[in-house]
């Protein structure tokens, strides 16, 4: 039944491999009943930068444990295009949400705190954002991406330039 939990990161990669069609991928994350042990292999921390493991990827999707310590954050970044959900699993993380001006720089459109448990998606449209880590402890999220991503744009957001480059530091 769909509607059960999914309680280990296997039966998570194993519920996404059996259904391919992008629009239940957020119903499918959300029910992963977020047990922190599980994941423990997957978590890399670093003292400068945030990091990102991957669990899983084909060419379909790809699935990562992205680990924050307090006060990190990513670049200003879209998705290149991709399809993504960010489920945060241990902490909270905010997510902040730009426009691009017509002069091609980006400003704040708002932010969401996103909790443990949540599911937040982004579309090629709407893409955007920022993850930080603004408290104390560690914050982990479990972020997926359908179509696998190599690239990204970032945005300087006091130069207002755009570049891409390789996806986020690598664990």
């Amino acid at each position: 039944m769909d509607l059960l939990p999914i309680t280990t990161v296997r039966e998570l990669v194993q519920e996404l491999l059996r259904h391919r069609d992008v629009s239940r991928y957020s119903g499918i994350l959300s029910r992963y009943a977020i047990p922190s042990h599980d994941l423990e292999p997957y978590f890399r921390w670093n003292s400068r930068h945030y990091t990102r493991t991957c669990i899983h990827r084909n060419e379909e999707f790809e699935l990562l444990v992205i680990c924050y310590e307090p006060g990190q954050s990513t670049s200003i970044h879209d998705y290149n295009s991709q399809n993504a959900w960010v489920h945060p699993v241990i902490g909270e993380v905010v997510e902040e949400r730009f426009i691009q001006r017509p002069d091609g720089s980006v400003e704040v459109a708002g932010e969401m705190h996103r909790h443990l448990g949540d599911v937040s998606q982004m579309t090629k449209d709407h893409a955007i954002r920022r993850f930080s880590n603004r408290g104390p402890g560690r914050a982990v999220t479990i972020n997926l991406y359908a179509k696998p991503m190599s690239r990204w744009r970032v945005y300087n957001e006091r130069m207002g330039d755009v570049r891409f480059v390789p996806a986020g530091p690598r664990a």
